[in-house]
């Protein structure tokens, strides 16, 4: 999945946010959906640290928001957010 095309997408319309906050959204969910985690390059208190904490942060409140829409069916979440990033097709294929 395009995690930066989805990000691009739930961010759209709204404030504009630094590549390490985007950053930060990508790894939320690609935790949620693939289970891979990943690591924070960033150290705590830095202003970059809080960034991609925040990022996070609207990351996994996307995911819940897709999860609620889903009335909780978790396969029927990611689909509608690989469809915001284009990938629905190249995953019917």
């Amino acid at each position: 999945m395009n995690y930066t095309k989805l990000a691009q997408h739930l961010l759209r319309g709204g404030d504009r946010h630094s590549s390490i906050y985007v950053e930060g959204l990508c790894a939320a969910l690609k935790l949620r959906i693939e289970g891979e985690p990943t690591t924070v390059n960033y150290p705590q208190g830095s202003l970059e640290f809080d960034a991609y904490y925040y990022g996070c942060r609207r990351g996994a409140d996307e995911f819940r928001n897709a999860l609620i829409e889903a009335n909780g069916n978790r396969v029927e979440a990611i689909e509608s957010l690989r469809a915001m990033a284009g990938d629905a097709e190249r995953r019917a294929a």
